[in-house]
Formats: C-alpha cells, sequence, structure tokens
C-alpha cells in the first residue's frame, strides 16, 4: 500500500516537472498583466499564431528564428510600414499574403502586436552559430 502511494507521487511529481518546461514554451509575450485582449486582438493573435509564428517565434530554445521578433515598440508609429510588409512582404526574407489574409485581418494582427511586450534574450548558446544543437544525443 505504501508503496503504491510513493509510485504515485513519483510518477505526479515526474508529470509534473515534464508539464513545466512545456508550459514555460507558452508563448507569454502578450502583456498578461495589462487589459485583456479585445476581440479584435485576440482574432490578430489566432491568426499571427497561425501564419506568422512559425518564422517569427522561437520554435525550439536551440533553434534560431528565420524573421525578427515582433513586438509593440516595433509596431507603434510604424503601423504602415507593417502592414505592407504583412501584404507585399520582402524580396527574398518574407512572402506577401495579400492574396490569402483581409485589410481586417492584418489590422486585427497589427493591434495584437501592440500588445506584446519584447521577447527576452535567450540564454546564449555556444554551439548556435555553427548551427548544431547544444546537446547531441550521442
Amino acid at each position: 500500500m505504501i508503496r503504491n502511494a510513493f509510485l504515485a507521487l513519483t510518477g505526479l511529481g515526474g508529470l509534473l516537472l515534464f508539464c513545466a518546461p512545456m508550459r514555460a514554451q507558452q508563448p507569454a509575450n502578450a502583456a498578461s498583466n495589462s487589459t485583456p485582449l479585445t476581440n479584435v486582438q485576440k482574432e490578430g493573435r489566432r491568426i499571427f499564431q497561425q501564419r506568422c509564428a512559425v518564422c517569427h517565434t522561437l520554435p525550439t530554445v536551440v533553434s534560431k528564428r528565420y524573421g525578427p521578433a515582433l513586438y509593440k515598440e516595433l509596431v507603434e508609429d510604424n503601423e504602415d510600414n507593417i502592414r505592407e510588409a504583412i501584404m507585399d512582404g520582402r524580396e527574398g526574407l518574407m512572402p506577401g499574403f495579400k492574396y490569402g489574409l483581409t485589410n481586417a485581418e492584418v489590422d486585427s494582427i497589427v493591434e495584437y502586436l501592440k500588445t506584446v511586450n519584447r521577447p527576452a534574450r535567450p540564454k546564449s548558446n555556444p554551439n548556435q552559430n555553427q548551427g548544431t544543437p547544444a546537446m547531441t544525443g550521442e
């Protein structure tokens, strides 16, 4: 009986340790301490996660971001340039979305980005410049 309780607690502790890093990797860039997002900003967040996050967020701890991090200080007072970059893209750098997103959807992305805090700098990874993971499995 005591052994079963010990195994259950050990399993629960292992599960918590396993889930904690996954929780930490969820996007925490949105201003969680300030006012809640409006419906337009929520829609912008959804579209950003579907269309933009693959390049503009870090996929894993040891991977590099393809595009620049986007946050409110970059977007504020620069909304028209951001809209143009989303719609027309940047040759050789970013595809345009003028055939895949409406003006209202692009506006909602911009409104969402105005709520995103600047991401923290990742801890330096000495192997990142060589393009190899920090830890090799073998």
